[in-house]
C-alpha cells in the first residue's frame, strides 16, 4: 500500500472509530440520582385555593415520589424535606453539586401546582427549558469531577443533550399520566423560561400537577386515591430512565 493510500486508510479508520464518541450523549446510561424539588415552602406558600397551599401539595407529592423511587433501589435527593424556604438559586445549587457517580447522570424534577385567575383553567402539564436559552452547564456549584467530565463538550452540545433527554422524560410522564388518569385534561409538554430549568446543568423537568384555582382539580389534589395514581404514573415514567 502506498504511503498516501495508507495515510488515507488510517484517517478513515480513526474517523469511523471516533464517530460514536463524537455523537454520543454525555448523559448515557441510567439516572444515577433523582433530584426531586418540592416548589415553594416556608414563608412562600405558592399558589392558594379553596383552603390549601401549593407548598404543602408539592412537598407531599415530592416526598412520596422520592420514597417510591428509593423502594425500587434508586438514589434520591430532595431539595427540601420539610416546610422551609429555599431560594431558586439554593435549589439549583443543591442539584448542581449533587453526588458524582462513575456512570449515569442526575435528573432534576421540580413539583408544582398551577393557578389562574380564570377558574375554568385546568390540566396537567410538564415544562422543559426553552431551546433558545443556553444554560451555563459548568456552574460555580458543580462538583469539580463533573466540571472536568463535561468541560470537553461545547456548550451547544451539552444544551442539546439536556434538551433532548428532558423532552424524553417529559413525554414519558405525560403518557403515563394519560394511562393512569384518563379523566385528567392533558395540556402537554411546554417550553418555558423558568429559573430552575435554566440554571441546572442536568436534564430537568417541571411538573404542574393541576390547577389549585379550579374547584374540580382542587378536589383532586385533596383526594388520596387521585394523588396515589398521579404519583404512580410519575414514578413509572421516571423509573424507565
Amino acid at each position: 500500500m502506498k504511503r498516501s493510500s495508507k495515510s488515507l486508510f488510517l484517517f478513515l479508520l480513526f474517523f469511523l472509530i471516533s464517530i460514536p464518541c463524537i455523537l454520543a450523549s454525555c448523559f448515557e446510561g441510567r439516572v444515577s440520582t433523582f433530584i426531586i424539588d418540592a416548589g415553594h415552602g416556608g414563608k412562600d406558600p405558592g399558589a392558594q385555593g379553596f383552603g390549601i397551599n401549593e407548598k404543602d401539595i408539592n412537598l407531599e407529592i415530592a416526598k412520596e415520589i422520592g420514597s417510591r423511587l428509593e423502594k425500587s433501589g434508586r438514589n434520591v435527593l430532595l431539595t427540601r424535606y420539610d416546610d422551609y424556604f429555599l431560594s431558586l438559586a439554593e435549589r439549583c445549587d443543591i442539584a448542581n453539586s449533587s453526588t458524582v457517580y462513575s456512570s449515569g447522570y442526575p435528573l432534576f424534577v421540580s413539583i408544582h401546582v398551577n393557578a389562574s385567575e380564570d377558574e375554568s383553567a385546568s390540566g396537567f402539564e410538564v415544562y422543559i427549558k426553552d431551546e433558545s436559552k443556553l444554560v451555563n452547564m459548568i456552574s460555580r456549584s458543580m462538583n469539580q469531577l463533573l466540571a472536568i467530565k463535561y468541560s470537553s463538550y461545547k456548550p451547544s452540545e451539552l444544551n442539546r443533550f439536556k434538551d433532548d433527554l428532558s423532552m424524553a422524560v417529559a413525554e414519558s410522564i405525560i403518557q403515563n399520566v394519560k394511562k393512569n388518569l384518563p379523566e385528567t385534561r392533558i395540556r402537554g409538554v411546554k417550553r418555558g423560561d423558568l429559573y430552575v430549568l435554566n440554571s441546572t446543568w442536568m436534564p430537568s423537568v417541571l411538573i404542574e400537577l393541576g390547577f389549585i384555582s379550579n374547584r374540580k382539580e382542587n378536589g383532586y389534589l385533596k383526594d388520596e386515591r387521585y394523588k396515589d395514581l398521579m404519583v404512580d404514573a410519575i414514578v413509572k415514567a421516571l423509573e424507565s430512565f
